[in-house]
């Protein structure tokens, strides 16, 4: 078993080789997929975007095993059912790591021209609740949510598989 993963910012490369320091396991990096035997077995991990999983439409026709996505929101956005269903992942064992997000001055464009308008959005509601506020200051002054403690989930799932044994 290999991890892959696609990263833009850095967080969920993080994530890949704090994944491989714990396992043993290689890593790569998306672009070097075909350094890897179709029937290897893969871990994927890959950032959000709307629910999106980014990168995994290039690992599809491999071996996938399991398949996380960080996303800087508390739990998976919109929710963990809609983002398998937004990708077709349905039967692969699916895990959300909370990632993080660089400040919007340090973003270039058409993410950060997104990412101000939402910034605007947020911003002009009459009612901001305590996720509202929090959305509003992650974007703006960046937030670094990766931790050890994150892949404890993915890391007792791999535990109970014959292939890693």
């Amino acid at each position: 078993m290999v991890i892959v993963y696609e990263s833009k910012t850095g967080f969920t490369k993080r994530y890949a080789e704090m994944l491989a320091a714990k396992t043993g396991l290689k890593v790569y990096h998306v672009k070097e997929i075909s350094k890897i035997n179709q029937d290897e077995g893969i871990i994927f991990l890959g950032w959000t975007k709307v629910g999106k999983i980014q990168g995994l439409n290039k690992v599809r026709r491999y071996n996938v095993k399991a398949i996380c996505g960080s996303g800087t929101g508390r739990t998976a956005e919109p929710d963990v059912k809609a983002v398998i269903a937004r990708n077709n992942i349905e039967g692969i064992p699916f895990f959300y790591l909370r990632g993080g997000c660089l400040p919007l001055k340090k973003i270039k464009g058409m993410d950060r021209i997104m990412l101000s308008m939402f910034v605007k959005i947020l911003k002009s509601r009459k009612e901001k609740d305590e996720r509202t506020e929090e959305s509003i200051d992650i974007i703006l002054n960046g937030f670094d949510g990766v931790k050890e403690e994150n892949l404890e989930p993915l890391l007792e799932w791999l535990k109970n598989q014959p292939t890693f044994r």
